[in-house]
This record gives structure tokens, C-alpha cells and sequence, in this order.
């Protein structure tokens, strides 16, 4: 099937597939990002771990985008 747009099933199929690879790869990028943000500073670097705390919040925002654009594509 072919949308006005010239955009077939299968072009969505394949872009969908291919935003859920991408919300994978994102999440583990995350999970190593939180994982980081859990080091034991002494107290100290406190900039450090709130840049490493946005980092991952930004990341879990981006799989979920990410996630929500591939559920459209279906």
C-alpha cells in the first residue's frame, strides 16, 4: 500500500523497525549513564553527578520519543 505521500507499508514498516533499534541502543546507553550517576564521590563533584543525572533523564526522554515514534510508524 502506498499513502498519498508515496510513503508504502513497507517504508514504515522499516523506519519503525529501525526507531526501535535505536530505543534500544539509547537504553543502554542510559542504563551506563545511571550507572556512572551511582559512583561515590566523597561529597565532592556535585556538578558532575547532577550533569550525569540530566544526562540520564534526557536519555530516557529521548528513548521514549524514540519508542513513540516507532508505535506511529506501525
Amino acid at each position: 500500500m502506498t499513502y498519498g505521500d508515496g510513503v508504502t507499508t513497507a517504508d514504515l514498516s522499516t523506519i519503525a523497525a529501525e526507531l526501535a533499534v535505536i530505543a534500544e541502543g539509547t537504553d543502554r546507553y542510559r542504563q551506563r549513564v545511571a550507572d556512572l550517576g551511582q559512583a561515590n564521590l566523597g561529597g565532592k563533584h556535585d556538578d558532575l553527578l547532577a550533569a550525569i543525572h540530566e544526562a540520564d533523564r534526557a536519555l530516557r526522554s529521548a528513548q521514549r520519543a524514540l519508542l513513540r515514534a516507532s508505535r506511529i510508524a506501525k
